[in-house]
C-alpha cells in the first residue's frame, strides 16, 4: 500500500496536534506533516510551494483559535479551502488537485460548520477531534482511500468502468452518472471524488453495504459463525473499486443473479428462515442463524434495515426516511420501534411527511 503525504494544519499547541496526527496515522498509511497557520496569503504560497510533498491536507476549522506567536490567522478553514481550491490550475498554481478533511470538536462542526452548508462541498470528509483515539484506523484508512482516488481520477477521469472496476462494456456507469460527469466537461476531480464516494458507496443502490446484504439473505450475521463463510461464496461480486479499501460493498445485482443460479425460489418473496434454511442446505453452512424481527414489525421478508438500529426491516414495515434520493438508489426506512421510542429523533432521522398521516393511525394502536 503506497504511503500518502498529508500536511495538517492546525492552531492547537504543538502536543495536542502531534496527539491527533499520531491517531490518524498510526497504521503507517499516511504520513503527516504538522504545521501552524499564518496569514491567508503566505499560507496559501506556501502550501503551492509544498504541492510536489503533498498528497492531502487536513484543516482545523477554527484556525484563529490562538493569537499567540510569530504564526496567526484571522481566518477559518474554509476561507484556507477556498483560497486552495482558486489555485488550483491556474498559473503558477497548484498543478494537480488533492482532497481536503476537516478536522474540529463535535462542538465546533456544530456550532460553526454545521450551519454553514455553503461550505461543505469544500471538504471530503470531517473528522471529530474526540473521536480519533477510538477510531483512528477508521478515520487513516479513509483519508487513504479518498486520497488513492483523486489520484485514480486524476488519470481516468470520465472512465467510470475502470473507477468502478467493472467491465468495459458494462452500463452501470450510464445508469448512475449524468451526462456532465460523463463528459467530464464541467466537473472537478473533488466532484466526482464526492459524487461517487455520497451517492455510490454511501447509499444503497446499485451497491449495498454489509448489513443490507446480510438483511436480503435473512442472517443475522454478527451472531453467525459461518458468515464469513458465505460471504466467501459471494466474493466475486465484492465491489473492488475506489474506496472499496475502506469500505465493504456488494453489487446488489449480482447477488440477486447468484441466489437465482443456486435456487430456484424468489428471494424477496421468502421469509428470514426460509432463505437461511435453503442456504444451509446448499452449502453446508449449519452456523448461520436467521435474523430476529424488530418489535412491532410483521414480516421477515427482509429487504431493507432501519435506518436507526440497522437491523433487518421489511419495507411493507418500515417507514419512509425523509430526504432527497436520485431514482436509482434504495428508499430508506425507519421501524415503528425507533419513531415510538423516539430513537429516530435523537439519532436525527425524520419521518418522511408523507408518513405522518400513515404514522398517527398505527401510533393510537399503541397508547
Amino acid at each position: 500500500m503506497k504511503k500518502y503525504k498529508v500536511l495538517y494544519i492546525d492552531d492547537e499547541n504543538s502536543e495536542n496536534s502531534k496527539t491527533f496526527a499520531d491517531g490518524l496515522s498510526k497504521n503507517g498509511s499516511i504520513e503527516i506533516t504538522i504545521i501552524k497557520p499564518t496569514n491567508l496569503e503566505k499560507l496559501v504560497a506556501e502550501i503551492v510551494a509544498k504541492q510536489a510533498n503533498i498528497d492531502a491536507l487536513i484543516l482545523d476549522l477554527k484556525l484563529d483559535g490562538n493569537q499567540k506567536g510569530d504564526r496567526t490567522a484571522k481566518f477559518t478553514a474554509p476561507t484556507l479551502a477556498t483560497g486552495i481550491k482558486t489555485k488550483y490550475f491556474s498559473e503558477n498554481g497548484i498543478e494537480t488537485a488533492f482532497p481536503i478533511f476537516l478536522i474540529s470538536s463535535i462542538a465546533n462542526l456544530k456550532k460553526y460548520y454545521d450551519p454553514d452548508t455553503s461550505s461543505h462541498d469544500l471538504f471530503d470528509f470531517t473528522i471529530p477531534k474526540g473521536s480519533i483515539g477510538k477510531n483512528g484506523d477508521y478515520y487513516e484508512s479513509i483519508i487513504h482511500s479518498i486520497t488513492n482516488a483523486y489520484i485514480e481520477i486524476q488519470k481516468e477521469k470520465t472512465n467510470f468502468n475502470h473507477l468502478l472496476a467493472l467491465s468495459i462494456d458494462n452500463e452501470i456507469p450510464n445508469k448512475i452518472f449524468t451526462s456532465k460527469y460523463l463528459s467530464g466537461k464541467e466537473t472537478s476531480i473533488s466532484e466526482i471524488s464526492q459524487y461517487i464516494f455520497n451517492e455510490v458507496i454511501y447509499k444503497s443502490g446499485v451497491l449495498i453495504d454489509e448489513y443490507i446484504l446480510a438483511a436480503r439473505l435473512g442472517v443475522d450475521f454478527e451472531n453467525s459463525d459461518d458468515w464469513d463463510n458465505l460471504k466467501a461464496k459471494i466474493e466475486e461480486f465484492k465491489y473492488t473499486g475506489i474506496f472499496s479499501t475502506s469500505f465493504d460493498r456488494w453489487w446488489a445485482y449480482d447477488v440477486i443473479n447468484w441466489w437465482n443460479s443456486n435456487f430456484n425460489k424468489s428471494l424477496i418473496q421468502l421469509t428470514a428462515s426460509e432463505r437461511v434454511k435453503l442456504i444451509k442446505e446448499k452449502f453446508d453452512l449449519t452456523e448461520l442463524k436467521e435474523a430476529q424481527p424488530i418489535a412491532k414489525t410483521t414480516s421477515t421478508k427482509f429487504w431493507t434495515i432501519c435506518q436507526v438500529y440497522k437491523k433487518p426491516l421489511d419495507p411493507k414495515d418500515g417507514f419512509l426516511v425523509d430526504g432527497n434520493l436520485l431514482n436509482w438508489q434504495d428508499k430508506k426506512y425507519i421501524s415503528l420501534e425507533s419513531i415510538l421510542e423516539r430513537d429516530a429523533k435523537k439519532e436525527g432521522v425524520l419521518l418522511n411527511p408523507a408518513e405522518r398521516e400513515r404514522f398517527e393511525d398505527i401510533k393510537s394502536e399503541y397508547k
